[in-house]
């Protein structure tokens, strides 16, 4: 009889932990469309997309703008702005190491917004959106997380669609941390200290870039099969 009952207790807690994760999930769905809604008819969207006007509004910020700057950076990422977007106007504002303290700070929150939404609320819809061949790469970033992750990070920078897979992956949230904040310090230094000349140099020599990218890849996979035998002798 206690038997029946335990696990007539047990179903129910799982039927209402399966409820409440389903009105969890459809709340966050309102409050996204509402966000966005909110951003599209205030013109958010359109001032993300004018450096001149990012540039000037930053300056004007004074002792706020650091603040508002990485705000905006957390509000872009998951609207697949580019970070370089962002990046290359506050270098007319800030110094260098000033605005890769900040992008990367907002960055990294930016990120880890992603992930928790992709594992914890959202897997089943990233799931359904993100192509076959990212969701075969489950096992491999699983086998070296914190390698994986810094690879990643280091040939799609801030694309959140990285966030996405990484969120529906079995990589835990230390190695994500860890390799979204050393996997992004390259892209987000080379911005910061070069500024618009990276984006010029990368439209006038993209066979170089996509070498560099190409060499990274490269390196990974050369590891990846030189380790085991490694481990064997």
């Amino acid at each position: 009889m206690r038997t029946r009952q335990a696990h007539d207790q047990a179903a129910i807690g799982k039927i209402l932990d399966n409820t409440n994760k389903k009105n969890l999930r459809k709340a966050f769905v309102v409050l996204v469309v509402v966000a966005v809604l909110i951003l599209f008819f205030s013109g958010v969207f359109d001032f993300l997309h004018d450096r001149e006007k990012v540039e000037d509004f930053f300056q004007d910020s004074g002792v706020l703008g650091p603040i508002i700057y990485i705000l905006a950076f957390v509000a872009a990422q998951p609207l697949s702005l580019p970070g370089a977007a962002l990046i290359i106007p506050a270098t007319f504002v800030w110094s260098w190491w000033e605005v890769l303290l900040y992008s990367m700070v907002g960055g990294i929150i930016a990120s880890t917004f992603g992930f928790v939404v992709s594992r914890w609320i959202a897997q089943d819809w990233v799931r359904k959106r993100l192509p076959t061949k990212l969701l075969k790469w489950d096992r491999r970033l699983s086998e070296r997380a914190f390698l994986s992750v810094v690879v990643l990070r280091l040939i799609t920078g801030y694309a959140p669609a990285a966030d996405w897979v990484l969120g529906i992956s079995k990589v835990q949230m230390r190695d994500f941390l860890l390799g979204t904040a050393i996997g992004l310090v390259p892209i987000t230094a080379v911005l910061a200290i070069f500024g618009d000349d990276t984006v010029k140099w990368i439209q006038t020599a993209p066979l170089a870039a996509l070498g560099i990218i190409a060499a990274l890849g490269g390196i990974f996979f050369l590891w990846k099969k030189l380790k085991p035998a490694e481990a064997k002798t």
